[in-house]
């Protein structure tokens, strides 16, 4: 599996986290795991690749509920941009209580 592909299975198993929906964390866990990034990898793309496209969705009223397309997610870190935003870091906050659960589930394994 390439590095783009694994990205992608990480970026997806994450993105659930920005849906209108209940996340199952179990199954979150179970597919950032078989990416193979490290915690602080997989940290460093929620934070800096997935919430700075996503995270609005948090903050929508009607907000998306069945998934992302992640093209967008996607160009961003083809074009180089994997650093933090302040859309991020609020949104992140949001879900910092599922993401903590997800992350000690990880190093359960």
């Amino acid at each position: 599996m390439d590095d783009l592909t694994r990205r992608r299975a990480a970026w997806e198993a994450q993105s659930e986290l920005f849906l209108d929906t209940e996340p199952d964390l179990a199954v979150i866990a179970c597919q950032l795991r078989a990416t193979g990034y490290s915690v602080p990898e997989l940290d460093a793309m929620l934070r800096g690749e997935v919430a700075p496209v996503l995270g609005g969705n948090l903050l929508s009223v009607a907000g998306v509920w069945s998934g992302f397309d992640l093209t967008s997610v996607e160009a961003r870190y083809r074009a180089g941009r994997r650093s933090p935003t302040l859309l991020s870091r609020v949104t992140c906050r949001m879900i910092r209580d599922d993401w903590a659960r997800v992350l000690e589930r990880l190093q359960e394994a």
